[in-house]
Parts: C-alpha cells; sequence; structure tokens
C-alpha cells in the first residue's frame, strides 16, 4: 500500500477514542435492547467512516493531482568562465601528504561530517579560455570516521569538497570495508528495490537498517570477489539499496544483496563484491520483507519548479501557477541565490525572467515559501505528467 492512500482501519483510527469507548460501554440497568447496543455501535462507526473515507481519499486525490505538468531538464551542463566556477571546479585535483586526491563530489559537505583540520594544500588550475595556470592553498580537513589515507575534505570558507585517494586498493574481506569507511554511519539503507534481472518488481522504505549493518558485520571474513569487474544482474533475484552518503561524496549510488549470497557496491570508483553466503542473504531479505513497507521512487530530490517572474538581489521569484491544474493553486517561492551555483545562472543572464526552471533544495521552505537552501537551478520545457514539485 502507498504511503499516501488511507486504508479502513488507518481512517477508523482517526474517530476519537472517547466516542468508540461510549459507545461500546455496557449499560448499568437492565434492558432488552442492550444486546443491539453493539450492532448500534458498529452501525453508526461504518456510518461515520463512509463519510470520512471518501473525504480523505479526495483530498489525497487532490494533493496528488494539483500539478498536471512537470519541467523537464533543457539544458543543464555549460563550461563556465573561471570566476563563475566552483573551487571543486577549478581544482578537481589536489596532492596531499605525497598522494594524489580528485573530488568524488560537485557539492559541498556540512561541517557535521568533518574531523579536525590536518594540514593544508596547494592545488593547481587550467583556466581552458585564457590558458592561465592558477594555484590556490586549500585547508584540509579529516572525514569523520575516515582515513586521511583514503578520503580528506579540502575546501576554505566558500566551502568544503570530498577527496579521495587515487590509489586506494580494494579491501580484500567485507569486514576491512565496512571499517576503513564506517559505512554503517556513513550509509542509510532505507530505500530499497525488490529485483528480478533488470526488471524492478517493488519499491519499499525500511524502518530500520541496524539489523541489516549487523548481519553484515558478522560477514566480516566475506572476501573479495576479483573474478568480475561488475555485478551481474541478469537472471538474478536481488535488493538494489539506494545508497548516498554526503562523507563519502555519492549520489544514488547502489548497494547489492542477491539470493545467491552476494554483497555487491558502486559507491566507490569501482564496483566491489563480497560473497557472504545465501544463508546471510536470506536473513537479510526476510528482515526487509517483515519489517519494510511499499513507497514511491526514492531518487528524486526535493525541487520547485515555474516560472522566473522577478530577479532580485540575492533572490529569484519562482511561480509554479503554470503546473497547476488550477491556477489558483499556484505558489511564489523566494528562492535566495546565495550559492554560487545558482547564482551564475543569473549574473551571467544564462537565467532570465519569463525562464522556465527547476530548483534543486535542501532543508526545508519556510511558511512564507522562502527557500534558502537552493544549490542548483536549471532551464528546462513544460511536459504533461509526473511532478518535480515537492514542498
Amino acid at each position: 500500500m502507498k504511503k499516501d492512500e488511507y486504508s479502513f482501519l488507518e481512517l477508523f483510527g482517526n474517530i476519537d477514542d472517547e466516542y468508540i469507548t461510549q459507545a461500546l460501554q455496557p449499560w448499568k440497568r437492565h434492558n432488552p435492547m442492550i444486546k443491539w447496543m453493539p450492532v448500534a455501535a458498529c452501525l453508526v462507526l461504518v456510518m461515520i467512516a463512509s463519510i470520512l473515507v471518501p473525504h480523505f481519499l479526495r483530498t489525497a486525490t487532490i494533493a496528488e493531482s494539483k500539478y498536471k505538468y512537470h519541467v523537464s531538464e533543457k539544458e543543464r551542463a555549460i563550461e563556465w568562465p573561471w570566476k563563475y566556477k566552483t573551487p571543486v571546479e577549478k581544482y578537481p585535483v589536489v596532492k596531499f601528504n605525497g598522494k594524489q586526491f580528485t573530488a568524488k563530489s560537485q557539492n559541498s559537505i556540512h561541517t557535521e561530517v568533518m574531523g579536525e583540520i590536518i594540514g593544508s594544500c596547494v592545488a593547481e588550475g587550467l583556466d581552458p579560455d585564457t590558458g592561465k595556470t592558477y594555484t590556490e592553498t586549500f585547508e584540509v580537513r579529516k572525514i569523520k570516521g575516515i582515513s586521511e589515507e583514503l578520503m580528506i575534505a579540502v575546501g576554505n570558507e566558500d566551502g568544503f569538497y570530498v577527496y579521495a585517494a587515487d590509489e586506494a586498493a580494494a579491501p580484500d574481506t567485507l569486514g576491512k570495508l565496512l571499517e576503513l569507511y564506517e559505512l554503517s554511519q556513513n550509509i542509510e539503507l532505507n530505500y530499497v528495490t525488490k529485483c528480478e534481472g533488470y526488471e524492478e518488481k517493488e519499491e519499499l522504505l525500511l524502518d530500520n537498517d541496524e539489523k541489516i549493518w549487523q548481519i553484515l558485520s558478522d560477514c566480516g571474513d566475506a572476501k573479495l570477489d576479483d573474478t568480475s569487474d561488475f555485478f551481474e544482474r541478469e537472471n538474478r533475484r536481488y535488493l538494489d539499496f539506494t545508497a548516498t552518503s554526503e562523507a563519502l561524496g555519492v549520489y544514488n549510488r547502489v548497494v547489492y544483496i542477491s539470493e545467491d549470497g552476494y554483497f555487491a557496491t558502486n559507491i566507490f570508483d569501482y564496483e566491489y563484491s563480497y560473497f557472504i553466503g545465501k544463508e546471510a542473504a536470506g536473513q537479510i531479505i526476510s528482515y526487509i520483507q517483515k519489517h519494510s513497507t511499499e513507497t514511491k521512487s526514492s531518487t528524486s530530490l526535493p525541487t520547485i519548479s515555474g516560472t522566473v517572474t522577478e530577479i532580485g538581489n540575492g533572490y529569484i521569484m519562482v511561480d509554479d501557477t503554470i503546473l497547476c491544474r488550477k491556477s489558483k493553486a499556484g505558489k511564489k517561492y523566494k528562492v535566495y541565490t546565495d550559492d554560487i551555483k545558482v547564482r551564475r545562472w543569473i549574473e551571467s543572464g544564462e537565467v532570465k525572467a519569463g525562464d522556465l526552471v527547476a530548483v534543486e533544495y535542501e532543508g526545508e521552505i519556510s511558511n512564507d515559501y522562502e527557500v534558502k537552501g537552493a544549490y542548483s537551478i536549471f532551464r528546462g520545457t513544460l511536459e504533461e505528467n509526473g511532478i518535480l514539485n515537492q514542498e
């Protein structure tokens, strides 16, 4: 059952307990009609439910059908002039303690995942438009739970980014992999898809992944399978977990658990596979079956879409009315352009008033419809069906 649908029992639970209790209380004095009271009470509850069910279903339908259109990406990949590039775009490679590190993600990370300062590094970058070489000194910080031999956070007051060592060897056991990258803390295995071959059968939401990591931890001696460079999905039944980690600098990678006993993941530059055995894999599959609920796709990012109606000092106004089935359902959002990945589109003139855009953001939208966590924007075209806008 989907999250936004209501079963009779869920709606039944919305009835005030006081009324249910009163309806089912026995009378203090004898009455020949008493045997009919439970029946009458049930009839009353059924009548109430018959009123509530259509109401809630109608509300859910209205919410789901608010948008008739979505914004389909038209253009995002632009080679920006040097002054509009982020530090990680200017300096995709750095050297620290004699080792070369390469940027893992274009998105900066929060201070919560970083540890102490462990040094500094001098990075060198080339402006392809002018051929000029630039150098800049950056602070280097530890990423919590991960050895600086494997990954570091590099940046300054404009933001820090995850960089990974170029020559990191694949751990020879699953236990080492889990320990070196502290995967149980840096990845949440909440969203999972049941698959058969290349066909997705069911999308599920797991309430708690602690048991999964416990089972995997017990398989610490599982050996690296170096006979194949990738996880073969054809003619195989397996679970596909969505793996996103700010600390590891990855988004929407996967962790596989196959029915024939393999753990595999592509969260690193190469795909690693370990044989954990059919029994352990079966325990994980069984646990998922018992402790998860059906859900929608987990790959979508929080996004607002619409028409740019105003470009102000440090913000733009985005009106989503054009996406709505009914114009009165439209809203205007004030999107702050603090992040250079958003601001450069405005300052360069790539986005102008009247353009149709989609804005990806993190955090919450305020009661006044202000969006302060915008980190990406792109122009697009209007297409029917599908919803990008999330509140």
